[in-house]
């Protein structure tokens, strides 16, 4: 009997590890975005809000570059850094970031509140011109979970606008 118990639980334990990775928790968002100047010419847009001297930020950043150097099909990401000066973002990253990344300082935190920040690092997708999702908290974007989860939420279609009365 004890036997077939440690068995029962083997098998258990090897099966789960079989078991596909849960998907990353997001919220569903919905209406246009917030206007995006000088962003990247894409389907969709990645927009993070980061920071250097973010503990969360900093974990994250890895993946972000890895998934910013080749992301899935139509996205393009854009970080807003709520550093005071890029020589910060500069000394974290080890010197100029990437031009993937579309990295910019946010200014008074003007792009923040646009889109209601308030917490780093929060990340949105827009496809489209449309909000589509928010994440909060640090991610790791280049899993395979995530690219998937991003490539299905870009597929999507877009929302239908009613159509207006003439």
């Amino acid at each position: 009997m004890r036997e077939a118990r440690l068995l029962t639980l083997l098998l258990l334990v090897v099966m789960s590890g079989c078991r596909a990775e849960p998907p990353p928790n997001y919220l569903r968002v919905e209406g246009s975005a917030p206007a995006l100047q000088g962003a990247p010419a894409s389907r969709a847009t990645l927009v993070v809000f980061w920071a250097s001297w973010c503990a969360p930020c900093r974990e994250e950043t890895p993946q972000l570059r890895a998934l910013a150097e080749a992301p899935p099909e139509g996205l393009a990401v854009v970080v807003f850094s709520h550093d005071e000066a890029m020589k910060a973002v500069e000394d974290f990253l080890g010197g100029p970031a990437e031009a993937a990344l579309h990295l910019r300082l946010d200014e008074g935190e003007a792009a923040a509140r646009a889109f209601g920040v308030d917490k780093l690092p929060t990340s949105f997708l827009v496809v489209e011109g449309r909000l589509v999702a928010r994440f909060q908290g640090p991610r790791e974007w280049n899993s395979r979970a995530m690219r998937r989860l991003l490539e299905k939420l870009i597929r999507e279609p877009s929302a239908r606008l009613p159509a207006s009365a003439d």
